[in-house]
C-alpha cells in the first residue's frame, strides 16, 4: 500500500523525537475528506457534507448522512514505534458548517429522546466526533475517498462510526437507539461565539476536543498514530428528508470553493503528542534504557485496564502482577 506523507501542516518536526518531548501537530487540512451517504456519487469531491438522521428505515443507519475526515500525521510524528511509545495530551478537530439553519446543542441528548413520545429537554441536537471503523477488508488508507461504500441497508456500511463500550469493545454507533445505547463520544461540537439554544451564524468553526482521558480513546489515538492516519467521523441526529428539506448542518469539506480563494476552512486536527521511543530493555516502560524504581512506579499507577499503556508489558489490555513481575525480574537491566 502507498502512502505519501505530504505535509498539510503548519509544524514539521523531526521524525526522531527526544524521549518525552511534547510534539504539537497543527494540520490545516485532511488528507482525504468524505461525505458517507448511501447515494453520493462523488465521494471525495463533494463542497458540502451534511449530516443528518433517518429512523425508522430498514435501508437506512439512523445516523444517515456522516462525514469521514483523514489526517497523515507522519510527517510530524514518527510513525511504527507501536502505540504505547506515542501519549496525546490534547487533541481538537475543527470544522466549519456552510449555512445557518441549524440550532446550537452542547449536550449529547439522551438515545430515548429520539423514539416515539420520547422528550428532547433541551432545542437542537448535538453533532457528535466518533472513531472510525471499517469493512469489506478496508482501513482508513485503502477506503479513502474511492473505497465502496457498501452495501445499501443497517448496519452495513464500510466505514462507520464507533465507540467503546464499558469493557473497552468496539460498537457501531450509526444505529444506537434502535440498539437502545448512549454512545461514549470522542467529542461534542461547539460553535465558536454562539450559545445553546441560539441559531448558528453561517461559515461558523466547530471545534471538538476529544477526551483523551478516557482510555479507549486514548489507545484509539495512540494506535492511529503508529499508523500514521487518525481517521474522525462527524455525525448528528438533525432532521432531514429524501428532497433535501430540513435543517441540518452542511459542512465545510476541503474541495469547496470557498477553502480554495481562503473565505472558509477545511477540517483541522491539533494535537499535542508525547513521544518516548522503546529503549528495547526487557522491563523498561519509561524509555530510560534501565529498570527501576521509577518503571515500577508506573506499573503501579497504571494498575487495572490499561489499554496501549507503556506499562501493558504483555498487550492484553490491563496492568497487572505480570508487569510487575517482569520489572522486579529485570531490575537493574
Amino acid at each position: 500500500m502507498n502512502r505519501y506523507f505530504t505535509s498539510l501542516s503548519l509544524f514539521v518536526v523531526s521524525a526522531q523525537a527526544l524521549a518525552g518531548t511534547a510534539i504539537p501537530v497543527d494540520l490545516s487540512e485532511p488528507v482525504n475528506d468524505r461525505w458517507m451517504y448511501p447515494f453520493n456519487g462523488t465521494p471525495g469531491a463533494r463542497a458540502l457534507g451534511p449530516t443528518f438522521a433517518a429512523f425508522g428505515y430498514d435501508t437506512f443507519d439512523e445516523r444517515d448522512g456522516q462525514n469521514l475526515f483523514g489526517f497523515q500525521t507522519g510527517s510530524n510524528v514518527a510513525v511504527g514505534l507501536g502505540p504505547s511509545s506515542y501519549r496525546v495530551l490534547s487533541a481538537s478537530m475543527t470544522l466549519m458548517v456552510e449555512n445557518e439553519s441549524i440550532i446550537f446543542d452542547d449536550t449529547p441528548d439522551a438515545w430515548e429522546s429520539h423514539v416515539e413520545g420520547g422528550q428532547d429537554l433541551d432545542p437542537g441536537q448535538e453533532v457528535a466526533l466518533s472513531g472510525a471503523y471499517f469493512r469489506g477488508d478496508y482501513d482508513g488508507w485503502s477506503f479513502g475517498e474511492t473505497g465502496s461504500f457498501g452495501p445499501l441497508g443497517v448496519g452495513t456500511r464500510n466505514a462507520y462510526p464507533i465507540d467503546f463500550d464499558a469493557d473497552g469493545l468496539v460498537r457501531d454507533i450509526s444505529n444506537n437507539v434502535l440498539n437502545e445505547f448512549q454512545p461514549n463520544l470522542f467529542g461534542v461540537g461547539i460553535a465558536e461565539g454562539v450559545a445553546p439554544g441560539e441559531l448558528v451564524p453561517g461559515l461558523t468553526t466547530f471545534t471538538f476536543d476529544l477526551d483523551v482521558e478516557d482510555p479507549d480513546i486514548q489507545c484509539y489515538l495512540r494506535t492511529s498514530l503508529d499508523d500514521g492516519l487518525v481517521s474522525l467521523i462527524v455525525s448528528s441526529f438533525h432532521g432531514g428528508s429524501q428532497d433535501g428539506s430540513g435543517s441540518y448542518p452542511q459542512w465545510i469539506m476541503k474541495d469547496n470553493s470557498l477553502v480554495f480563494v481562503g473565505l472558509a476552512d477545511a477540517a483541522g486536527l491539533q494535537m499535542t503528542v508525547e513521544v518516548v521511543e522503546p529503549s528495547g530493555v526487557d522491563g523498561d516502560v519509561d524509555g530510560d534504557g534501565t529498570v527501576g524504581v521509577t518503571d515500577l512506579l508506573d506499573v503501579i499507577s497504571d494498575w487495572g485496564r490499561c489499554p496501549c499503556c507503556p506499562t501493558d508489558m504483555n498487550d492484553d489490555g490491563f496492568v497487572d502482577v505480570n508487569e510487575l513481575l517482569n520489572v522486579i525480574s529485570n531490575w537493574g537491566g
